[in-house]
């Protein structure tokens, strides 16, 4: 069963000004062409724990739970709620979106029905990649692409990767569907502008799924990688305020709380009483005394922001604003953000980002005094 694409547009935070629609597809287009990396998922190891989920889906957790027992998949409900907040946030009747996983037009299902049957889509693809030899995260991508995506990673070395799910995306799953051409559309998404500069195959459903599903998992790996949070004084004030919005939906727009920068901008405000000069262009940040620090030198309370290199006004074209939570031994971040992949103006809190940016763009670590 091949589950048609959803052809959702998340609307990542950029520029300021004019229309929103022309500044993203100017956003997309300003990465177009850029050299596809790859993405492989180390093997995931089930805990007990998620993060970032919305209290819309965490309502549904009971439920969840019931229907994994009676599975015989107890241990796979973090793995199932992460699935739930990808495909709705919880906040549609049908919210596992498993209505054509049964042949059925989309969003049939109520909502314990979707449940129930989101739980036997998820196992019946988990049974299956066991059965090839197949990491987890192959059967969670099998979850958007559906079951013939186990036998095509069984050919292509049993390990799922985003460059193995683009393939399948533009080489199976669109031209069954029609799109033959390989045609694409903006997906401005930070799981998607490092690999491709932000689009998908018309069609091809998802091949960033897992990424998706990952940042709502707290993942234990055989690296052994620690976290680190050693802000102090104001700046935990100000980790602490964003925390506490963390799940939150707020509106967005142009100063809006749920604004990427406008969200940063207001816990560092809140946090040292309001001296902060809002604007957040580089001029600004200046003026309030941040300065830049190497990216191996990024700690809790930090501001990253990506920006185009072509630009003095990092508003020109686009900007994305990050408050670092916490640090990782193998260099990458823990950050709280605002108008993320959880929905516009959703303020969600996202692992393991990179030092790593699109060409002619750059990730730059901004640190105030303290």
């Amino acid at each position: 069963m091949i589950r048609r694409a959803k052809r959702k547009m998340i609307w990542w935070c950029v520029g300021i000004g004019g229309s929103y629609l022309v500044i993203v597809f100017l956003f997309v287009g300003l990465l177009g062409g850029l050299s596809t990396g790859d993405s492989v998922h180390a093997p995931l190891e089930i805990t007990s724990e998620n993060t970032n989920l919305s209290p819309e889906v965490l309502q549904y957790q009971p439920l969840v739970e019931k229907y994994a027992k009676e599975a015989g998949i107890p241990e796979e409900v973090p793995v199932l709620l992460a699935i739930m907040m990808v495909e709705s946030g919880g906040r549609a009747v049908d919210v596992f979106q498993s209505s054509e996983s049964l042949g059925l037009p989309v969003n049939t299902l109520d909502t314990e029905g979707s449940i129930k049957q989101g739980v036997q889509h998820y196992k019946n693809c988990l049974d299956a990649a066991k059965a090839l030899g197949n990491d987890q995260w192959t059967a969670i991508a099998a979850y958007n692409f559906g079951g013939n995506y186990n036998n095509f990673i069984a050919q292509h070395g049993h390990v799922h990767s985003t460059k193995l799910a683009d393939t399948y995306s533009r080489t199976v799953v669109a031209p069954s569907l029609g799109n033959t051409a390989g045609i694409t559309y903006p997906y401005p998404n930070p799981v998607a502008i490092p690999y491709n500069g932000g689009y998908l195959y018309l069609n091809g459903g998802n091949f960033f799924y897992p990424d998706l599903v990952k940042q709502y998992l707290v993942q234990s790996t055989s690296g052994g990688q620690t976290s680190a949070t050693t802000a102090t004084g104001w700046k935990k004030k100000a980790l602490e305020l964003a925390q506490q919005d963390v799940g939150k939906t707020f509106p967005t727009g142009w100063g809006q709380r749920g604004e990427c920068i406008v969200a940063v901008q207001g816990w560092i405000n809140g946090a040292k009483g309001g001296t902060f000069i809002p604007g957040g262009v580089r001029t600004g940040y200046v003026q309030s005394g941040a300065t830049e620090v190497p990216w191996s030198q990024a700690k809790a309370g930090d501001v990253i922001q990506y920006e185009n290199t072509g630009s003095p006004d990092l508003f020109a074209t686009g900007v994305h604003t990050m408050l670092v939570e916490s640090t990782n031994s193998d260099g990458t971040v823990n950050v709280i953000e605002s108008n993320n992949p959880g929905g516009s103006g959703f303020v969600d809190k996202r692992s393991n980002v990179s030092n790593s940016a699109p060409a002619g763009w750059r990730s730059v670590v901004w640190r105030f005094q303290d």
